[in-house]
């Protein structure tokens, strides 16, 4: 239950659709499937960071463990957004 949770947690860590504000990125914007993949990677990410944190977070609560997924999720989605973001610009 606890996996179930951190996966929850690590979606909703990803980034929303509109989350630029200045500048826009350069069209065409991403293909339709690159949604489901950054959720994915939340959904790892936060899964990852509650099973490295865990023995930290045993006595902690619920709060703190959906905060860790949630965190864990926008790190993970952040990162390879980043990479695949510089290796889009280096072509």
């Amino acid at each position: 239950m606890l996996f179930a949770y951190a996966a929850m947690m690590g979606w909703c860590g990803t980034k929303w659709p509109g989350w630029w504000r200045w500048p826009r990125p350069p069209h065409p914007d991403p293909e339709p499937w690159w949604r489901l993949v950054d959720g994915l990677l939340g959904v790892a990410g936060g899964i990852a960071a509650v099973v490295v944190f865990e023995p930290m977070l045993k006595d902690q609560g619920l709060l703190i463990t959906g905060l860790t997924a949630f965190f864990g999720g926008l790190a993970v989605a952040t990162f390879v957004d980043a990479v695949i973001g510089m290796n889009a610009k280096a072509r």
